[in-house]
């Protein structure tokens, strides 16, 4: 017997909350809220929500990271993957849209 489906955006199989955006922005990546110097990452997806990096160090799961985007303050969130050089991040509070319209347009 063989059944036919597939999986429906939006549904709660997708486990993304907030639609993200295609990007390319260098950026820095602190594991501290202090000055010191930041890792050089890739941004490569965004949303108000979170992001995807790629980073030449690795990030455990779970670690308190400052985000620090060009023309932004440092931005607060928490690893929740990763898998090599990549990861992705929730924000502990969102971007406003307007913010990563911004950023996507280039």
């Amino acid at each position: 017997m063989r059944l036919a489906a597939s999986l429906e955006r939006g549904s709660e199989y997708d486990r993304r909350r907030y639609a993200r955006s295609a990007v390319m922005i260098g950026a820095g990546l602190r594991s501290d809220g202090g000055d010191r110097p930041s890792s050089p990452i890739t941004v490569v997806d965004l949303s108000t929500g979170g992001a995807g990096i790629e980073a030449g160090v690795h990030l455990e799961s779970g670690s308190r990271v400052w985000l620090k985007l060009p023309g932004l303050q440092s931005w607060a969130g928490r690893v929740v993957w990763s898998d090599g050089g990549r990861a992705g991040l929730a924000f502990d509070s969102p971007l406003h849209p307007a913010v990563v319209d911004r950023y996507a347009r280039g």
